[in-house]
């Protein structure tokens, strides 16, 4: 049936092999493009190799459709490239008779990812250089009263890390909303894990300081 051996996991072959099975099931593809049984092919391969973005895009071809993460990821590169419905039906080898996916076609009308999502990317690196102007605030401040001989170095450093921790927790906070309105959400997550962890130190300094 195909014109190369297909391999029961496509991960277990070398990568030569799996580029040279795979370029030849999507030349299939495309001069068959209602082909289902070698579109399959191609969809189980990019899901073993863990390419949603690739699997969806075959997938959505097929009477069962991709999964919900595979269309996101798709969908996402699309507004990436700036495509067109006649690219994402190209880039698909879908046959004319089928219609995109709902998601994909509110993909391509909502325009270029990254021109929909530069602001919020600004918003965010502006974040973290106050972390880093905040963070050289306290060190000057601190090194400085103590080379004056300030009395009570403590409560001044103890004040301006505070401050510093509060400019911390809101960067990751933005990086977080980033990450989510996105669609990032496997990031938002990590990030979601960071804040928590540092937000938890935080308090546990403010604690033992505070007694």
């Amino acid at each position: 049936m195909f014109p190369l051996r297909v391999p029961e996991n496509w991960s277990d072959d070398d990568r030569s092999s799996r580029r040279e099975a795979l370029g030849a099931l999507k030349a299939r593809l495309r001069d068959d493009p209602a082909d289902a049984v070698t579109r399959a092919e191609v969809v189980r391969a990019y899901r073993q190799l863990g390419h949603p973005d690739q699997a969806g895009r075959f997938a959505i071809a097929l009477d069962e459709g991709a999964h919900r993460p595979e269309l996101r990821a798709y969908s996402e590169m699309l507004r990436r490239v700036g495509a067109d419905e006649k690219t994402a039906r190209r880039l698909s080898m879908m046959p004319t008779e089928l219609d995109l996916p709902e998601d994909v076609r509110r993909a391509i009308e909502e325009g270029p990812l990254s021109d929909q999502w530069r602001p919020w990317g600004v918003y965010v690196g502006v974040a973290w250089a106050l972390v880093a102007v905040s963070g050289f605030v306290t060190l000057a401040v601190t090194y400085g009263y103590a080379m004056v001989g300030a009395g009570d170095v403590a409560p001044i450093a103890w004040w301006w890390t505070q401050a510093t921790w509060w400019v911390m927790i809101a960067a990751l906070t933005a990086t977080i909303f980033w990450c989510a309105t996105s669609a990032k959400w496997r990031a938002a997550l990590v990030w979601t894990g960071i804040t928590l962890v540092a937000g938890g130190c935080f308090a546990l300094a403010n604690a033992a300081f505070s007694r």
